[in-house]
């Protein structure tokens, strides 16, 4: 994926990965999956190339907003997957593997149960909900993309428990206070980053607002500035200021994927300070 945003050109990315192949076995797989997934990865590369990811400069929260859901509408019409994971490289078997490797990580940290209401912020097509919605008793999932959300409604179709919504991407207000036991944000708060800082604190806000006490919170990537110790920074600054305890703090536990992961406990009263009965947990 990576090569593939630096080169914007499929037979460009090809040359770099053959030239490694020779000396390296980690360029050797490079090639291969270029060669493997030809297909999903020109229309990677195609997407890149129009220009429309790139957000505008000095927008305001609502021009932010208004430009993600233009480009994830735009995005799932172009391929389902990659609408959600570059790295998937447009293919649904890699963006599967992927999902399953993230709905181990909700079950090693203790997030699922029959008895406990969800709500996904940024559900995309809904490929956690396929998962997760068989380990949950209820899941409430929210999207900006009309387009993502009609797609995610048909892939989870058989899925009784689960509902989707359009959202603003402003804030939660069509949700109760203290109605869910689990959040989580999957590759979708780094586009409210994007979109700028107050927007950021709101949703904290917000989601420690419907939250239960004790309720969990996951953000799996804060930002794309590839600055970790900035995103540690903030997310533990954000914690204490909206009552959160922190859990994990910028762990990588993928494999497949190289995303940043964010655990966070409400604590029992709005506004308290975050706190920890043990040190938050870093790196992988």
């Amino acid at each position: 994926m990576r090569l593939l945003i630096a080169c914007e050109d499929l037979s460009v990315a090809r040359e770099v990965a053959l030239a490694g192949s020779t000396s390296s076995p980690c360029a050797e797989g490079v090639a291969r999956l270029l060669r493997d997934n030809e297909d999903g990865c020109r229309r990677i590369v195609e997407m890149l190339a129009s220009g429309v990811d790139s957000p505008p400069v000095g927008a305001s929260v609502e021009e932010g907003v208004r430009f993600c859901r233009r480009l994830f509408d735009w995005s799932v019409q172009q391929s389902e997957e990659a609408s959600v994971a570059l790295y998937s490289l447009a293919s649904p078997s890699i963006l599967r593997l992927a999902t399953e490797e993230i709905e181990r990580l909700f079950r090693a940290w203790g997030l699922l149960g029959t008895n406990r209401v969800a709500l996904d912020i940024g559900c995309g097509i809904g490929r956690l909900e396929e998962v997760l919605a068989p380990r949950l008793g209820r899941i409430v999932a929210v999207d900006v993309s009309s387009e993502m959300i009609a797609v995610a409604q048909r892939r989870c179709a058989s899925h009784g428990n689960v509902v989707f919504r359009t959202t603003s991407g402003l804030d939660l207000q069509d949700h109760e206070d203290a109605s869910y036991d689990l959040v989580f944000a999957v590759d979708s708060v780094p586009y409210l980053v994007q979109s700028g800082m107050p927007l950021v604190a709101d949703h904290f806000a917000e989601v420690a607002r419907v939250l239960e006490a004790g309720g969990d919170f996951l953000i799996l990537n804060y930002s794309y500035r590839e600055e970790p110790e900035r995103d540690r920074e903030e997310v533990a600054k954000l914690a204490l200021e909206h009552g959160f305890e922190v859990n994990v703090l910028g762990a990588k536990p993928f494999r497949i994927w190289d995303a940043t992961a964010f655990h966070l406990r409400r604590g029992p009263a709005h506004g308290g300070s975050a706190r920890s009965s043990e040190r938050p947990r870093e790196g992988a």
